[in-house]
């Protein structure tokens, strides 16, 4: 039982506050005890004063009725005078041991004595009628010494008091600025143990949210914190998993509008197919070899081309983990194009305006899935003579990219690719600008989409290092602004063409 209750002091913060607060408690008594037994020394010394005074007071009261003996010759000062001679010799012998701390054995023997010769001399004075006055000198001085000694006595220990009292507050301030002291160490060191793993949890988290590191790692084994980490990292976790879900509910909602653009892509090369095959059947014994052989690298050359459309449609709805590579921006927007082909009317039209040698390090399929979106997004909102144009530079940027930009890479500084996908629709109203790469935000009816799109290509983008603006006027369009980091190999154009070639 004692080994579980000392491990749950040392590997618990709930435990080590607690101990803090027994240390404290602890001091606090020490000290207290300390202080008791400081007081009852001082009210040790104080009594003893008291005694040392009462004795001097006794001495003074045997002067005083000695005094009105000699002026008087009463009996009466006689006989008060004997009283309190009996009276000291009494407070001699009984407080002895307290008269020791005073005095010494031979002092307080002297005092003795002295009492005893006085006590003889004013017998023999009285005895004697009328009084010898020889003798009253002899008195006298036997009484001044009395009151010498007695008040040696009395003035040491008021002395001794007055010393004590000065040592009790010297050390009563000192024991105060100990506690203090101690208190603040236990206090710093309480802290230094509960708030450091709190503050490395706070920088944990914050890396976290920078995308620095994807899981909390313990700064302590208390058992409060083990418990917040366990359960935080569950947490980020099943957010990642469900993430991971949305995004690919998002690529299968993509892949199934974008097969109406890949059957588009797909008749073109299966009716040149078809077309070769029917020459080359009502032409079969007829035609020469050359022209068999023109026909055959048609049908070829028009299923590889089936053959590539349909592996990039494969390679964009596969899963597999984010890696990133250089890739050609502008044959990856191409391909991208064809896919939403079918959906774009035929009126409208999408020009690229993009260098051919302009390379992006980014991973092929979900920067893919940004285009997809951003497209479709545009069309949503297109007439039925619209336009979009996507263009591609380097550009060296020194500020945010105008408009309302999301992610920390929009303070980036330096060589960036700047992709702006513009449209010519209505726009994006102004109260709903800022809310559009929310989660689930969507202006449709119920039944048309979840509100995820957006959403899907703002953490692509943050995945990737970038950020992403837009920037919109209602009823001039909306341009969407994405700055990614600059691959160097391949990058010599520096910026792209201006009204390159469109895509129907």
């Amino acid at each position: 039982m004692p080994a579980i209750r000392g491990a749950f002091l040392r590997h618990s913060l709930r435990g080590k506050i607690t101990l803090g607060y027994y240390a404290v408690a602890a001091i606090i008594l020490v000290a207290s005890l300390f202080f008791v037994g400081e007081l009852r020394t001082l009210e040790a010394r104080v009594v003893l004063g008291q005694r040392a005074t009462d004795l001097f007071n006794t001495v003074l009261e045997i002067r005083r009725f000695e005094r009105n003996y000699f002026l008087h010759h009463q009996a009466a000062d006689l006989e008060e005078n004997a009283a309190y001679i009996k009276l000291a010799k009494t407070m001699l012998t009984d407080n002895r041991a307290d008269f020791l701390a005073i005095a010494t054995p031979a002092r307080l023997g002297e005092l003795h004595t002295l009492l005893s010769d006085y006590q003889q001399q004013m017998s023999a004075f009285a005895a004697v009628e009328p009084p010898p006055l020889e003798r009253e000198p002899r008195v006298r001085t036997l009484g001044q010494e009395l009151v010498a000694i007695a008040e040696d006595m009395a003035g040491s220990e008021r002395r001794q008091i007055q010393t004590t009292l000065a040592s009790f507050r010297t050390l009563l301030l000192g024991v105060i600025l100990s506690m203090a002291l101690l208190i603040v160490v236990i206090g710093r060191a309480l802290s230094l143990r509960v708030v450091r793993p709190l503050k490395e949890m706070e920088t944990s988290v914050a890396a976290i949210s920078a995308n620095r590191r994807e899981t909390l790692s313990a700064p302590s084994d208390d058992r409060e914190i083990l418990s917040i980490i366990t359960a935080f990292n569950h947490m980020l976790k099943e957010l990642d998993l469900r993430q991971k879900s949305l995004m690919r509910s998002e690529r299968l909602a993509s892949l199934g509008t974008m097969l109406s653009g890949v059957a588009h892509e797909l008749n073109n090369p299966l009716s040149n197919i078809s077309t070769s095959c029917q020459i080359l059947l009502e032409e079969v014994g007829e035609c020469d070899a050359a022209t068999q052989k023109m026909y055959l690298a048609q049908i070829d050359q028009q299923t590889e081309r089936a053959r590539n459309i349909v592996r990039s449609l494969l390679d964009f709805s596969r899963e597999r983990a984010f890696r990133k590579e250089s890739v050609l921006l502008r044959a990856l927007v191409a391909q991208t194009v064809g896919f939403v082909r079918g959906e774009v009317s035929a009126k409208s039209v999408v020009r690229l305006a993009i260098p051919e040698d302009l390379r992006v390090l980014a991973d092929a399929q979900r920067l893919q899935q940004v285009f997809v979106n951003l497209i479709r997004n545009a069309m949503e909102g297109l007439g039925p003579q619209g336009r979009i144009d996507i263009s591609a530079q380097i550009v060296h940027a020194s500020e945010p990219p105008a408009g309302t930009a999301l992610g920390e890479g929009c303070e980036m500084k330096g060589e960036m690719v700047e992709i702006l996908v513009a449209d010519s629709g209505p726009g994006i109203a102004p109260d709903i600008l800022p809310r559009i790469f929310d989660p689930f935000f969507t202006t449709k009816d119920v039944g048309h989409g979840m509100g995820l799109g957006l959403f899907v290509v703002y953490e692509i983008v943050d995945e990737h290092g970038g950020c992403i603006a837009v920037q919109s006027t209602p009823g001039q369009g909306a341009t969407f602004c994405i700055r990614l980091p600059h691959e160097e190999r391949g990058a010599g154009t520096a910026a792209g063409a201006s009204g390159d070639k469109g895509a129907q």
